[in-house]
């Protein structure tokens, strides 16, 4: 009753009734089905982790001295911080796998042609938003892995040529991943992406109700109607309370994960990134060195401009799957190519501490010995360091340990006209452990 006269009271002053009964009762073209209900989820899913950010934003501080402490502090002592913290965590995962199943039905389904063409390039925008929100999130919790990934992730744009350096000092706000990456990436994260979103989201919708929902393609089914409310609200609901139950059990049984703080001179630690982002992590492995272009600028952005073209480009008139065989070949290869990339990124993860292997002592004190020498000043490693001498990323598939020593003790003698000083005051020992620590940068 009561919203009822609430209803009516703001019908009788605005007139949205009509309006508002006209989108419910809406007939649906083939009817109401449980596959229809992704993008009402991918919805849900949006306004869960809006919730649950704003909650976590009440305790959190988004300095390099506080972040950590505070994302710990929720973790382990707020009340229900965990809960909280693990339903935006698994919330995340859940509307990365939500939207590209969403895309995926737009795409068999046919719904990107005309005059759907602007619903599809909104969408295509809300996917590219959700893995920028993905990113953007990636460092707040302040700890090795959020430091480390963003390092190389923001290296990512840095391989742009011409503009490459200063993509990476407007992702940094300066040179280096510090404080002002942090500031800046928690204000993207929570201000721009969100209000970005919303507005994508409402042009997605209003499209929506102005060129209907796609009929199926089987003629028979066609001609099925069902209204919007209740047929396909309670379809949706269903699908929205699984996902939501799934999403608490998870963030119970299987907490987000706090490594520890951040340390910028530890060098030696092997990022790895969410599982969504490992075809990419998968892609740069294969195609590093003088292909590194490759993998971080060129096939990702055929890939999306290929999708903003699709409604343009395809000029096939039907909607039926199997009329369409070269597009749904299409799918299938860029669907299989990112699950192979995604699985081979978890069973073959690169060597060192990335395969689990434990750092020896050695090793920790050439990582020791390269901060108390003041390498950092010349020289850059995963894109923190100086610009003075080369970067020593994959360094040891570029040298060995003799030529490494040698360098070390008269780096003149092995490059002409370097400027590096010597350090022949080396013991041994130190000369072992230091070049022990090169050999791992692989």
């Amino acid at each position: 009753m009561l919203f009822k006269f609430i209803g009516s009271w703001i019908d009788e002053r605005l007139g949205v009734g009509g309006v508002a009964r006209g989108v419910l009762f809406k007939p649906l073209k083939g009817g109401a089905r449980y596959i229809f209900s992704l993008g009402s989820l991918n919805l849900f899913l949006f306004v869960n982790q809006a919730l649950t950010g704003l909650f976590l934003m009440m305790y959190y501080a988004p300095t390099p001295d506080h972040a950590y402490y505070s994302v710990k502090f929720i973790q382990e002592e707020a009340s229900f911080g965990y809960i909280v913290r693990g339903l935006h965590f698994w919330g995340a995962s859940a509307m990365v796998v939500s939207v590209m199943l969403h895309a995926i039905r737009v795409y068999v389904f046919g719904a990107y042609k005309k005059p759907r063409e602007i619903m599809w390039l909104s969408g295509v925008f809300i996917l590219l938003l959700v893995f920028g929100f993905a990113f953007t999130g990636y460092l707040l919790p302040w700890d090795q892995k959020a430091y480390w990934a963003t390092v190389v992730g923001t290296n990512v744009g840095g391989t742009a040529p011409v503009v490459g350096g200063l993509i990476v000092k407007i992702m940094r706000g300066g040179a280096d991943v510090s404080a002002m990456t942090l500031t800046r990436f928690f204000s993207v994260h929570t201000i721009l992406l969100p209000w970005l979103l919303i507005a994508l989201v409402g042009l997605h919708m209003t499209v929506l109700q102005l060129v209907d929902h796609t009929e199926p393609w089987d003629p028979e089914k066609a001609k099925l109607r069902a209204p919007f409310y209740p047929d396909q609200v309670f379809k949706d609901m269903t699908i929205s309370l699984f996902v939501f139950v799934l999403l608490m059990l998870l963030a119970t049984v299987s907490p987000a994960k706090l490594e520890a703080l951040a340390d910028p001179t530890d060098h030696a630690y092997n990022p790895r990134p969410e599982w969504y982002f490992y075809f990419l992590f998968q892609l740069l492995h294969y195609t590093e060195g003088k292909f590194e272009l490759l993998g971080t600028m060129v096939l990702p952005n055929i890939f999306v401009a290929l999708l903003l073209a699709l409604p343009f480009i395809d000029r096939n008139p039907s909607k039926d799957p199997r009329k369409r065989p070269v597009a749904m070949t299409a799918v299938g290869l860029a669907a299989g190519g990112y699950i192979a990339l995604t699985l081979l990124a978890v069973i073959s993860p690169s060597g060192g501490v990335a395969a689990g292997k434990p750092e020896t002592k050695a090793v920790t004190e050439g990582r020791k010995l390269y901060a108390k020498l003041g390498c950092t000043s010349c020289h850059s490693i995963k894109g923190v360091g100086g610009v003075v001498g080369p970067s020593l990323d994959h360094i040891a598939l570029r040298r060995d340990a003799e030529w490494l020593k040698g360098h070390f003790k008269d780096p003149q003698k092995y490059t002409p006209g370097s400027v590096m000083p010597k350090f022949d005051s080396l013991t041994e020992e130190e000369l072992g452990q230091l070049t022990g620590y090169m050999l791992t940068l692989k």
